[in-house]
């Protein structure tokens, strides 16, 4: 093997973590682009390999053998069918490291194709922004090859936490995560949207600041989950206000719509009904009688 680590699919993610680990004095790095001799893509991948002082290696077959270390770097839809690739050309010692945002099914698929004995898989979820934090954005680690990803690569500066889990725990959180951050992104697009198109964003965002900041999580969870369980029903009606109100400035309201949905199915609830008002003591036995509802 002439070098420690290839990319399959050098575009920015691979890029940015590539030059952060040549930065950190690791040489032996290559990579395979299905694109790499595109007369329009090919340009920037090679322009990328260029700058980060990556070699680019003309086959897939090649790029493979050539390293211990296989990272997939591709598209979360073309992760398993990579993986499926990438497999029959991998030998005893090799391990094979996927870093696409694909679902934690999709790792325990990849976990379960055919491969040689002694050949291990590293299931990567990135847990924060590439561009920004590059080879040191966080990484959590599943798999029967995350310990050995974590022992070599920590040396040049990554932020790896091995889970001690199997394939697919590791993106299991990533995607959790996400529901609460692309979806509180949509939130704030819809509210804020709304107050500035009313005149009233300065206004909206001072509000929002007073109730939640210093809060923790944990703060926000307790003060929020406890109270929605006993207080839904008075709720869906306070979200029908506001969604009439959108509809009548011509607004998306698909959010909330999606929140007075939820509202109701908590409401009719035969365990919201038993708590007679009285909200449970903290956010994780709010969470356990919602786990019955929802």
């Amino acid at each position: 093997m002439n070098y420690l680590l290839t990319f399959i699919g050098f575009g920015e993610a691979s890029y940015h973590i590539a030059k952060g680990l040549k930065s950190e004095g690791l040489g032996e790095i290559c990579a395979y682009d299905a694109f790499w001799d595109h007369p329009e893509k090919g340009q920037l991948i090679r322009k990328r390999a260029e700058e980060a002082g990556i070699v680019l290696i003309p086959t897939m077959e090649e790029a493979i053998v050539s390293s211990k270390y296989i990272m997939s770097a591709t598209s979360a839809k073309i992760a398993v069918s990579i993986a499926q690739s990438v497999f029959p050309y991998m030998r005893k010692g090799q391990v094979f490291v996927d870093i696409n945002a694909a679902s934690p099914m999709a790792m325990k698929e990849i976990d379960k194709l055919l491969r040689k004995e002694g050949v291990l898989f590293c299931d990567a979820a990135v847990m924060g922004v590439v561009p920004t934090d590059g080879h040191k954005v966080p990484m959590l680690l599943s798999g029967d090859g995350a310990l050995s990803f974590e022992n070599e690569f920590s040396k040049y500066g990554m932020k790896l936490t091995d889970l001690n889990a199997v394939a697919g725990g590791s993106s299991a959180i990533k995607m959790f995560r996400s529901i609460f951050m692309k979806g509180l992104t949509q939130l704030m697009i819809e509210s804020l949207s709304a107050s500035a198109k009313f005149g009233v964003l300065d206004t909206i965002v001072e509000s929002l600041s007073g109730s939640i900041q210093n809060k923790t999580i944990v703060d926000l969870a307790n003060q929020l989950l406890p109270r929605t369980v006993v207080h839904a029903e008075r709720r869906v009606s306070e979200m029908k206000e506001v969604i009439s109100t959108l509809e009548d400035m011509g607004m998306d309201c698909s959010m909330s719509i999606s929140t007075k949905e939820k509202l109701i199915k908590i409401s009719s609830s035969v365990e919201s009904k038993k708590l007679n008002g009285i909200p449970p003591k903290d956010y994780k036995e709010a969470i356990d009688i919602l786990l019955n509802i929802l």
